[in-house]
């Protein structure tokens, strides 16, 4: 009898070892795919083309296998030295935007990998900021920076497998010449502002050499004027004289006379 009972309990735990397994085994072959996912199904290890879309989806246990692609902008922070026209050395810190394309997730795993970014977009970058930053010269890209910035955007947009990235940004962050040449550029642009306030300088001084003429001309001119009106009318002389008494007589030390002012 207790043998028996043994064989029963044995039994027991078995059958209930098994519908776990089972249980667990149906239970993993659901999974989700999230709105900012895509899933890269795989049957044998052989990488189907289409992407699995968001959602709730079964696969076959231990025949297939799922892999989830975030699809979400990538955004990657990089760094690399590269040589102007001049032949001067930049050390460069960059940041690039792009998007995978959905619809195409499951090729570009297939085709490349997952570590696509490494394999193929920063060799891309190293090409084009090499080929952009040697058409100019140092001193042009401390000028004109986002020149070599769209430089460098528009032939990663040319250069990149369209059928995987879109919506491909590209920023310079920092652009680091040796010291000597920093302080060259620093010296130049001091020089520069230097300059410009002689100028500025030079040009108050003139506007008001300039004012000050033409007031000195105008009054020249006024009193031509009437030194001109005077000399052609005598009477003038005395109508002059008239507006200028403050109405006071002269006042004399010695004697009651009034002297006589012609008025007429």
């Amino acid at each position: 009898m207790d043998y028996q009972r043994k064989i029963n309990t044995r039994k027991t735990i078995i059958w209930s070892v098994l519908g776990l397994l089972v249980l667990m085994t149906v239970l993993s072959s659901f999974y989700v795919i999230k709105s900012t996912e895509r899933g890269v199904l795989s049957t044998f290890g052989k990488i189907s083309e289409t992407p699995v879309s968001d959602g709730l989806h079964i696969k076959i246990p231990f025949i297939q296998t799922i892999n989830k692609v975030n699809i979400q902008q990538k955004k990657f922070d990089g760094h690399e030295n590269s040589y102007t026209r001049d032949v001067q050395t930049s050390e460069v810190e960059y940041t690039i935007n792009y998007d995978l394309v959905q619809a195409n997730v499951s090729n570009l795993i297939k085709n490349i990998g997952e570590n696509y970014h490494e394999r193929i977009v920063v060799p891309f970058i190293r090409s084009a900021m090499k080929e952009a930053f040697g058409n100019f010269n140092a001193t042009q890209i401390v000028e004109n920076r986002d020149a070599v910035r769209k430089e460098i955007e528009n032939r990663l947009r040319e250069t990149l497998n369209k059928n995987y990235f879109t919506n491909i940004q590209f920023q310079l962050v920092d652009i680091d010449f040796d010291d000597a040449f920093e302080n060259a550029i620093k010296e130049k642009q001091v020089a520069e502002q230097n300059a410009l306030k002689a100028k500025n300088v030079t040009i108050q001084v003139e506007e008001q050499a300039k004012q000050t003429k033409i007031k000195a001309e105008a009054e020249a001119e006024a009193m031509r004027i009437k030194a001109h009106a005077l000399e052609s009318n005598p009477k003038l002389v005395s109508y002059e004289a008239v507006q200028k008494w403050d109405g006071q007589l002269p006042q004399y030390m010695m004697g009651d006379a009034v002297p006589f002012i012609n008025l007429k």
